[in-house]
């Protein structure tokens, strides 16, 4: 490709939900399990600041 070059291509509605079959609808965490709004936070300790800092 040559600089900024653009490629798209449009999938018929057969050709979609093949796709999302196989690979899932944006926003799933895997075909037919929806991600949760809120996000667990992750388990991990801060780092402890010295008092003497």
């Amino acid at each position: 490709m040559k600089g900024n070059e653009v490629r798209s291509y449009v999938l018929s509605p057969e050709e979609l939900k093949a796709l999302w079959a196989e690979q899932g609808k944006p926003g799933e965490w895997s075909p037919g399990v929806k991600a949760p709004k809120k996000r667990p936070k992750p388990m991990v300790a801060l780092p402890v600041k010295p008092q003497n800092a």
